[in-house]
């Protein structure tokens, strides 16, 4: 009687275990070998700062966010990942359109000018991720496309006009990283940074964010970003910094 128990008891204790590492090795597989997906679309009230230039036509400029949105006729801006297993691909792009500005010239001609800016960024990304569920870093390489369209405008009310306007791509190559930290749950944390060069003389970013998971899969969240190049090329200076706070909302199917 007793052997007939203790032999029940264990073959309940191997079911167990063999019902467990098939679960374990079930959600593996599915974590491994599936394709899962997030798509954050944003909005960054952003500000410029730094030096621009068309040809002989230079300006400093030191532009808020209201300044920049109140000039705005067009934006669009979105993230998106896949990952499988430990591996990531990331896209991130950017395509805003600004009106005239006055900016004070310090370069070049002096007096005030009127600056047209019109920008699409894209910087796709692909990298290997450490770390489990409470913890990650994303080491991730890649490049940042650049396409700009510049023009600066002497005031005509102080002189003929001299505008000057034109267009530049450029691609530079960045290597960075991405952690992931959930302190609590529902709660997540961000930092992100990037460094590069290769069309422009250097290129970096800074990020950071802080997300709340209102629903299973959704995250709101609010973030800072710096994003920083130097290009001067053909008579084309672009050497600013692009900084402002973001409100993001990110969608994931896992």
């Amino acid at each position: 009687m007793h052997g007939r128990c203790r032999s029940a008891a264990w073959t309940a204790v191997v079911a167990t275990a063999a019902t467990a590492w098939s679960d374990g090795a079930r959600a593996q597989s599915i974590n491994g070998n599936e394709w899962r997906y997030s798509v954050t679309p944003y909005m960054w009230l952003s500000g410029l700062e730094g030096d621009i230039g068309v040809g002989r036509v230079s300006s400093h400029v030191d532009l808020s966010p209201s300044d920049l949105l109140r000039k705005l006729k067009f934006g669009v801006m979105g993230a998106g990942e896949a990952r499988r297993g430990p591996y990531v691909l990331a896209l991130d792009g950017i395509y805003a359109k600004l009106g005239a500005e006055r900016a004070l010239a310090i370069l070049g001609d002096t007096g005030l000018l009127e600056l047209t800016q019109r920008e699409a960024i894209i910087q796709p990304q692909g990298g290997y991720t450490i770390g489990d569920g409470t913890w990650s870093v994303d080491f991730l390489l890649g490049m940042r496309y650049w396409n700009l369209g510049t023009g600066l405008d002497v005031d005509r009310t102080r002189r003929p006009s001299n505008s000057r306007s034109m267009t530049k791509q450029w691609v530079d190559a960045t290597g960075g990283f991405k952690f992931h930290w959930t302190p609590i749950e529902k709660v997540r944390f961000v930092a992100a940074g990037d460094g590069g060069g290769g069309g422009s003389k250097g290129t970096w970013q800074a990020y950071s964010s802080l997300g709340y998971d209102p629903w299973t899969r959704w995250t709101l969240g609010l973030a800072y970003r710096v994003l920083s190049v130097n290009y001067d090329q053909s008579d084309f200076l672009f050497d600013t910094r692009t900084k402002g706070f973001i409100a993001e909302a990110s969608y994931r199917t896992w």
